[in-house]
């Protein structure tokens, strides 16, 4: 008899409630990029995980402040922050350079 895993329906209902609506949003626009030879191509869990690990870093503040943030962080820090984060994402998934596969 096999034993489910801790946290395993919690993870099952993120991702059938908040991650796989997302994206099925998403995958027409990227598709697109790919076509249009904007975005390189790249398995979906490899994108998941290069779109998702930047989002503790606003969330989750005391493993932030650790390398460093400031304490306590300001508004304008964190929107700072959240921007860098965003472009540093957007930037190398939309860079022209060919994408090893695994």
């Amino acid at each position: 008899m096999r034993c489910p895993q801790p946290g395993a329906a919690r993870g099952r209902h993120l991702y059938e409630r908040c991650i796989a609506p997302t994206l099925q949003t998403l995958t027409p626009s990227i598709e697109r990029l790919v076509a249009e030879g904007r975005m390189a191509p790249v398995p979906m869990d490899v994108l998941f995980f290069a779109v998702v690990p930047p989002a503790p870093g606003m969330v989750e503040v005391p493993p932030a402040r650790r390398p460093g943030r400031p304490v306590p962080a300001s508004p304008e820090q964190l929107t700072a922050t959240a921007e860098t984060l965003a472009a540093l994402v957007v930037n190398g998934l939309l860079a022209q350079g060919r994408v090893p596969r695994g």
